[in-house]
C-alpha cells in the first residue's frame, strides 16, 4: 500500500471516529435530544464514508496508473 492510499484510509477512519465521539458526547450532554443527535451523527458518518470512499478509489486508481508506468 502506498503512502497516499494509506493516508486517505487514515483520514476516513479519523473522520468516522471524530463524528462518533462528537455524537456520543453531545448525546450524553443533552439527553432530551439524544435521538436527533444520533440521527445527525449517523448521517454525518455516512457522508464521511462516502466522500472518503471516493478519495480512496481515486488514490487506488492513481497507484494503478503509476504501477503501469513503472512496469514499462
Amino acid at each position: 500500500m502506498r503512502a497516499r492510499l494509506l493516508t486517505e484510509i487514515v483520514y476516513v477512519v479519523a473522520g468516522l471516529l471524530a463524528a462518533w465521539t462528537i455524537g456520543t458526547l453531545s448525546a450524553w450532554s443533552y439527553p432530551l435530544g439524544r435521538r436527533d443527535i444520533w440521527l445527525v451523527t449517523w448521517v454525518s458518518m455516512v457522508v464521511v464514508a462516502v466522500l472518503g470512499g471516493r478519495q480512496i478509489q481515486r488514490a487506488m486508481a492513481d497507484e494503478r496508473a503509476k504501477g503501469a508506468v513503472d512496469d514499462r
